[in-house]
């Protein structure tokens, strides 16, 4: 029914054959834990506390604090699930003025409860689902460093998911054209004063630009500084060859080798290293 692990219950009766039959009936039911059974008022409380069960299976009719009386001294912000479990038809109404999410009369069959259970899984579910996806959503914008919203606003829409790094670079040709660059096809970049050039396959495109702006728009994870002016896809990289001085030359293909200086050369093998399988 659910991938759920399975929900805690403690079940209350003061009649030791009824606790038993509901105690073997429930375990045949995967979605319960049976963790705890009291046959009083003062020790169901007792187990709830220390227990802190998801669900609180409860007859009526107890020594001392009835099941009513029970509810009500429990009422706190961990409240289990209540399922009255009586022989008595004349409190349901009672029982369900405290909000219990089922009420079964004796004699309790499987069938029976496992209604009761699809009634909690319908209930939990729900709160379940809501958690686990604030949890996905949390662990993305701890990698992606977008925004709770945004990544909500994602789930919503059939596009790709959003990233804090451009996607695009808008560059100006030697005609004023505006010409869109996917990042994706980006190989290198070296600066050339207070230009960029950006290269791709066969093509060089200058940008005006800072590299610590230009660096800002990328996403570190893919574009590695390996000089003071010089960056490089990762991805492109096909052959990393060592140097007697700490440096390295990174190969993009048969056409294009790059020198990584010895500042950066201990980060890169590192990084690469991290990469093989």
């Amino acid at each position: 029914m659910t991938n759920l692990k399975a929900l805690t219950a403690v079940i209350v009766d003061d009649e030791p054959l009824a606790l038993e039959g509901l105690k073997l009936r429930l375990e045949k039911i995967p979605e319960i834990n049976v963790i705890g059974e009291a046959q009083d008022g003062d020790q169901a409380i007792t187990l709830c506390q220390q227990l802190q069960p998801d669900i609180l299976f409860l007859d009526l009719q107890l020594p001392g604090l009835n099941g009513i009386e029970i509810v009500q001294a429990l009422q706190t912000d961990i409240m289990p699930l209540i399922v009255f479990v009586s022989a008595y038809g004349e409190y349901a109404i009672d029982a369900f003025e405290l909000n219990a999410i089922d009420y079964v009369m004796k004699p309790v069959n499987l069938g029976r409860l496992q209604k009761t259970v699809e009634k909690i899984m319908q209930r939990v579910e729900p709160k379940h689902n809501e958690a686990e996806k604030f949890r996905l959503l949390n662990a993305l914008k701890e990698t992606s460093g977008i925004s709770i919203s945004e990544l909500e606003d994602w789930l919503k829409s059939d596009t790709p998911l959003p990233t804090q790094f451009a996607s695009e670079l808008v560059i100006k040709n030697s005609d004023n054209e505006k010409i869109f660059l996917s990042v994706s096809d980006i190989r290198w970049i070296d600066a050339a004063g207070d230009y960029m050039c950006v290269h791709t396959q066969g093509e060089t495109h200058i940008v005006r630009i800072t590299m610590k702006k230009l660096e800002l728009e990328l996403d570190e994870r893919v574009f590695k500084r390996i000089h003071k002016s010089t960056l490089v896809n990762i991805n492109y990289v096909q052959r990393v060859k060592t140097l007697r001085n700490s440096e390295c030359i990174l190969e993009l293909g048969s056409d294009i080798q790059l020198k990584v200086s010895r500042n950066y050369s201990a980060a890169i093998q590192q990084f690469l290293e991290s990469k093989q399988l």
